[in-house]
C-alpha cells in the first residue's frame, strides 16, 4: 500500500502530488490511479491536481521529467570523451554507480518507467525521446570517441557496447527486491553497487576466459 509522503512546512502543494502520484502510480499503474486516491494521499483537495499539473497525464509527466533531465545531464557532464583506457573505465565506472544510486533512491519513479511504454503514450513519448534516448545516444557518442582514438578495438560497435552496459543496468535497476531476496543483496548499498560497476567493466573489457597459457 502507498504510504502518505511526510510534509514538511518547506515542501508546497506541486511537490506534495508529485510524491504522492510516485507512490501511487508505481503501485497501481498509471491506469489503474485515479486523482482523488493521489489528493488523499497528498492531503490535498482534488482540484488541485488540474490547477497545477493539467490532470493527470500532466502528473504523470512531472513525476517522470526531472528524473530524467538529471539522468540526461549526469551522462552529459560524466561521459565526456576518455583520454585513455583508465581515464574509460573511471567515468564508466562513476556512470554506473550513479545510475544504480538513483534507481535506488527514486524507485517509485523507476517502478513506473519500467511498467509504462512511454512510446505509446503520446504526452510521453516526446519526454522519452528528449531524456532517455539522449541518455542512450550520450553512452554511444562515448564508445564512438573511445574508438577514434584508438583506446577500444575499432570492431567494436558503439550502440552495441552501450546497449549491453544499458541493459544490463536497466535489469539491476528494476530487479532490486528480488536481488535483496534472493542473494542478500542491494544497489542501496554503496559497496555493491561499486562491486556491480567494477565487475561489469571488467567483464566487459577482459572478458571473462584466463589468458592461454
Amino acid at each position: 500500500m502507498a504510504t502518505k509522503p511526510k510534509n514538511t512546512e518547506t515542501e508546497d502543494t506541486g511537490e506534495r502530488l508529485i510524491n504522492a502520484a510516485k507512490a501511487v502510480f508505481a503501485e497501481k499503474g498509471f491506469a489503474g490511479s485515479t486523482v482523488k486516491q493521489i489528493a488523499d494521499l497528498a492531503g490535498v483537495n482534488v482540484s488541485l491536481i488540474s490547477y497545477h499539473f493539467n490532470g493527470k497525464d500532466g502528473l504523470l509527466r512531472a513525476c517522470l521529467e526531472k528524473f530524467g533531465r538529471e539522468r540526461l545531464q549526469d551522462s552529459e557532464t560524466i561521459l565526456t570523451p576518455p583520454e585513455s583506457r583508465e581515464d574509460l573505465k573511471a567515468k564508466l565506472k562513476l556512470w554506473m554507480s550513479q545510475f544504480l544510486r538513483c534507481h535506488a533512491e527514486d524507485k517509485n519513479v523507476c517502478t513506473i518507467i519500467h511498467r509504462e511504454n512511454m512510446m505509446e503514450n503520446e504526452f510521453l513519448k516526446e519526454l522519452f525521446e528528449s531524456t532517455f534516448v539522449k541518455t542512450f545516444e550520450a553512452m554511444v557518442k562515448f564508445f564512438e570517441s573511445s574508438r577514434k582514438k584508438g583506446i577500444t578495438r575499432k570492431e567494436v560497435d558503439p550502440t552495441m557496447a552501450a546497449h549491453m552496459i544499458f541493459g544490463f543496468m536497466v535489469h539491476m535497476g528494476r530487479n532490486q527486491e528480488g536481488m535483496k531476496k534472493m542473494l542478500g543483496v542491494s544497489i542501496a548499498e554503496e559497496k555493491f553497487r561499486t562491486h556491480v560497476a567494477e565487475q561489469t567493466i571488467d567483464i566487459l573489457l577482459n572478458g571473462v576466459l584466463r589468458e592461454s597459457v
